[in-house]
């Protein structure tokens, strides 16, 4: 009993204590930065086909955001970004090994009024990547880790990508799917920061066992590259996958 005692004393220690942190934390980013808070919808369409272990993927992007003048819930005042992706894979039974070359067309997310003169930015992105697949019951938990080499017109940048996945089937054609993604800056060119973190849910419907549907929500947190700024996104996630 006493060692049970000790165990959950030590326990309620311990939260009390990550519970300050974080208070320290977002209280340190509150009192030295400058945030702004959005609203925006990002749709995708993949399209899909596995050929014996190998795996091509093509995709395409769009997103919109809100425009502050008018409101902060209006995402779909303003164009936000457009993208295409080609992306080849080879799978084997726990393991994906990836490399994928996209286009990505954005505009400055707009928080103040400066931003509004900013011009839009084209960027590619050579991105190879390893995903782990393990069952935990009835879901299925995915690990990804990913390098981006970003090359815009007027400079280089890379970054590092940490995705952890988990779907949990809720009836034969419905799943729950979460997701925790988080982004940090890399040689070349590296700004040495934890540049995004991104947590979201979304609800999946398979019309058949090749065309599948989700709509969900995802938060964003960006620190931006310049200054200390960071941008708060609330995302509407709406998209469609075709596997041939």
């Amino acid at each position: 009993m006493r060692n049970v005692q000790h165990t959950i004393k030590i326990q309620k220690q311990v939260n009390q204590t990550i519970g300050l942190i974080f208070i320290l934390f977002f209280s340190s980013i509150s009192g030295h930065t400058q945030t702004y808070n959005h609203t925006s919808v990002w749709s995708r369409f993949l399209l899909s086909k596995q050929v014996g272990k190998f795996i091509l993927t093509g995709d395409i992007a769009y997103r919109r955001q809100n425009n502050f003048h008018y409101s902060k819930l209006n995402f779909l005042q303003n164009p936000f970004l457009d993208a295409q992706r080609l992306t080849v894979g080879y799978r084997s039974n726990k393991w994906l090994f990836s490399f994928a070359v996209s286009r990505w067309h954005a505009y400055q997310i707009l928080g103040k009024e400066a931003d509004f003169e900013r011009l839009p930015t084209v960027e590619w992105r050579l991105t190879p990547g390893i995903e782990y697949f393990q069952k935990v019951n009835k879901g299925m938990l995915q690990w990804r880790t990913q390098y981006e080499y970003r090359y815009f017109v007027d400079r280089t940048a890379g970054r590092f990508r940490q995705r952890l996945q988990f779907r949990q089937p809720i009836s034969k054609t419905n799943s729950l799917v979460f997701l925790e993604e988080f982004l940090i800056g890399s040689p070349p060119n590296s700004t040495k920061k934890h540049e995004q973190n991104q947590l979201g849910v979304t609800f999946n419907h398979n019309f058949t066992d090749k065309l599948e549907s989700e709509i969900g929500y995802r938060y964003i947190f960006r620190r931006r590259r310049t200054s200390d700024e960071i941008d708060n996104e609330n995302a509407l996630i709406v998209g469609l996958m075709l596997r041939l």
